[in-house]
């Protein structure tokens, strides 16, 4: 092969660009206006409390589910077998408004999945048990339900040495799921049970002197029991009588009059009044409620459709929450903790959610 010889080669030398090609120099981008910023917060904002509704909506569903289940065990291993009986207890948990059975087409497919999803799974394994030579075969339902229940969500800071109390305690307050219970410990005292703060609220609970003595309790040192804020066997099922005592009172008035809210947020407004009187809950939904009537006239509502606009827009917390002081809560707090405002608004605020999270 014969050898290639490779040639030089004259590189021409770049050309310049001409003024109309030349690159122009980027100004440095203006930064964003302040309605730029104040929008692009309040858009992480409603995100980020869309996010914390969703996930206390999906706690509130599990808590539900599971204390369905329990009662589904119960009735079953009481000797209820009939399915239609079974779906019927369920539903009519659910909807007390509706009855026992759906009415009409209302309800209709919820009372069939209930049918579907819970009674019948639970009378298949009741049935595959029967046959079980199990002594205990009756019970293994139960605490199925209670290992999944502990495996399905973090506890953070639980003390299992509450957890028969807890249970137990929850009769006192009729539809109150044991692990709410169990969160408003956590976040009150940590599970401490002989810690008493500056204001001399006191015990597991932290219990004010008034509200134990409404429920029974005993606060005087020099009594034969003590101070029976901290005694964890008596302080525990106060607290949910306590709690019991505020949904009554804000069921008969603020409910009544300004909306009630369902789900997840009705038990965010019983801990606010745990925590911050029913008064206070009460007088800022009232704020809430005439803050949604001025919305409502502002989008041309009028009459009944008025009306409902602002009792749905009174039974949301973060409604009555606010941005700050100037909020239906900060009104609120205003008018019964002038001297502890800012503290106290955000404390009674952000309490109901401070829960919610303990029990994840």
């Amino acid at each position: 092969m014969s050898e290639s010889r490779i040639e030089s080669i004259n590189v021409p030398a770049p050309r310049q660009p001409s003024d109309a090609n030349r690159e122009i120099p980027v100004r440095n981008q203006a930064a964003p206006s302040s309605r730029e910023t104040a929008a692009a917060n309040s858009f992480s904002a409603t995100s980020t409390r869309l996010a914390a509704e969703n996930r206390n909506a999906r706690v509130l569903w599990r808590l539900q589910l599971i204390e369905e289940l329990r009662a589904l065990i119960l009735a079953v291993n009481s000797g209820v077998t009939d399915q239609t009986q079974l779906v019927d207890l369920i539903f009519s948990a659910r909807h007390p408004e509706l009855g026992v059975r759906p009415v009409r087409n209302e309800g209709l497919a919820e009372w069939n999945a209930i049918s579907a999803l819970l009674v019948e799974p639970l009378l298949r394994a009741k049935k595959q048990l029967a046959t079980s030579t199990s002594s205990e075969a009756g019970e293994i339902g139960v605490d199925l339900v209670s290992r999944w229940d502990s495996s399905s969500r973090t506890r953070a800071g639980a003390d299992k040495r509450f957890d028969r109390i807890i249970a137990l305690a929850t009769q006192y307050c009729p539809g109150l799921p044991g692990p709410i219970l169990e969160g408003l410990l956590a976040q009150e005292s940590n599970f401490q049970v002989g810690v008493v703060n500056k204001f001399g609220y006191a015990g597991i609970a932290q219990l004010g002197a008034a509200a134990a003595r409404q429920v029974g309790l005993s606060v005087t040192k020099t009594a034969p029991g003590g101070d029976e804020r901290l005694d964890p066997l008596k302080a525990i099922p106060a607290a949910a009588k306590v709690l019991n005592s505020k949904a009554e009172c804000l069921n008969r008035v603020a409910f009544a009059r300004y909306g009630r809210p369902v789900g997840a947020e009705y038990w965010k407004f019983v801990l606010a009044a745990y925590n911050g009187g029913e008064g206070t809950v009460t007088l800022a939904m009232g704020h809430a409620y005439r803050q949604g009537m001025a919305i409502a006239r502002a989008r041309q509502l009028t009459g009944v459709a008025a009306v409902d606009f602002s009792r749905a827009y009174a039974a949301r917390w973060n409604n009555l929450k606010g941005d700050g002081l100037n909020s239906p809560l900060g009104l609120a707090v205003g008018r019964y903790f002038p001297q502890l405002l800012a503290a106290k608004y955000k404390e009674i605020g952000n309490f109901p959610d401070n829960v919610f999270q303990r029990i994840r």
